[in-house]
């Protein structure tokens, strides 16, 4: 592995709203619900998304309208009730999610699933360094965004990255857990499999500290091959057999460019 020299300086930012895409085995007009809930501490507008599978020969998900939504505040008991939208997102924009909090989604369709998931927000684990490495692999160069942080003496902390290439779409990448490295230093490299960094890019890379829930889905997520002659799905948190998952987590985002070594060792 070799450093690039020369980055521009590393600008962290508070975390927006921003919603993952998930590809999920649909079978074909079993009317089985897919609930996206993606929340962050610094969200100002929280969304979740309600959706069906429908048959293949047409759009294959249908937006869900008409469903009862709310999240509980396990501490205070609280409630906040999302208002439902025609394309299926139900919005809050009074639900202020704190670290270190336990969150209970509830969804009632009309007619008459009920579904649950629970998440905890964990506290955020800040970095110490990041930097763009590079990676000779036969004839070709890799480059791609290294952070380095101390991971917390508590057991169970789990990591979720996004990237986005010169403003383009912010995609999942991988996720991390400390099973083998609990309390240690720790580097996470972020490496896109699907497309090369080139000089010039600038990346972007959302760092979330999330749950074991949302660890599992996308973790299992990324293991799932899709040309299995039977695949399957990502580990769900929710309840009553349906698709997708329900997050709340804390983040930040780290901007970088990729610029040439002018030196190498």
């Amino acid at each position: 592995m070799r450093k690039i020299v020369g980055l521009i300086a590393i600008a962290w930012i508070t975390l927006i709203g921003c919603e993952d895409k998930i590809d999920l085995k649909l079978p074909e007009n079993t009317g089985q619900l897919v609930i996206t809930a993606d929340l962050m501490v610094s969200d100002q507008l929280h969304e979740i998304r309600i959706q069906k599978v429908v048959s293949l020969k047409e759009s294959m998900l249908a937006p869900i309208t008409d469903a009862e939504v709310y999240i509980r505040n396990l501490q205070n008991n609280r409630i906040y009730t999302f208002l439902p939208g025609s394309d299926g997102v139900y919005t809050n924009k009074t639900l202020r999610l704190q670290e270190k909090s336990s969150y209970r989604l509830y969804v009632k369709t009309a007619d008459g699933k009920e579904i649950e998931g629970t998440s905890t927000v964990p506290s955020y684990v800040d970095v110490d360094s990041i930097g763009l490495s590079e990676r000779i692999i036969f004839t070709d160069t890799i480059y791609y965004p290294t952070l380095v942080f101390n991971d917390p003496p508590e057991k169970g902390n789990y990591y979720k990255y996004k990237m986005s290439v010169n403003g383009g779409e912010l995609r999942f990448i991988d996720v991390f857990s400390d099973k083998y490295n609990n309390g240690l230093q720790v580097q996470h490299d972020i490496v896109d499999r699907d497309r090369d960094l080139k000089i010039g890019d600038r990346v972007r890379v959302l760092r979330q500290c999330i749950d074991l829930g949302a660890y599992n889905y996308w973790n299992s997520f990324q293991m799932i091959n899709p040309g299995a002659a039977s695949p399957s799905n990502p580990i769900s948190n929710l309840s009553n057999n349906v698709l997708g998952y329900f997050s709340v987590s804390v983040g930040k985002y780290y901007e970088s460019e990729v610029v040439l070594s002018r030196s190498r060792p």
